[in-house]
């Protein structure tokens, strides 16, 4: 599950609230597996684009861009 979220100081954030594995392939590694895959993406995604690690030792990770990278990053798209 995930939704969309405001903060004044942000703006818009997506928010991955929960992952969810059906009954059947549960306790084989699957969700694990997938959040490992989605964290690693996530973080190759926003450095290749410029963005600062904040937080990578607290075991979770939050990004930054400053302006000058998010416009690039507008132009290129």
């Amino acid at each position: 599950m995930y939704y969309f979220t405001y903060d004044p100081w942000i703006g818009k954030l997506l928010y991955l609230e929960d992952l969810y594995v059906i009954q059947a392939y549960r306790g084989l590694g699957i969700g694990a597996e997938m959040l490992k895959r989605l964290s690693q993406a996530s973080t190759d995604y926003y450095t290749r684009r410029g963005a600062l690690e904040l937080s990578s030792e607290e075991g979770r990770h939050l990004f930054r861009f400053n302006r000058e990278e998010l416009m690039d990053m507008a132009g290129e798209e």
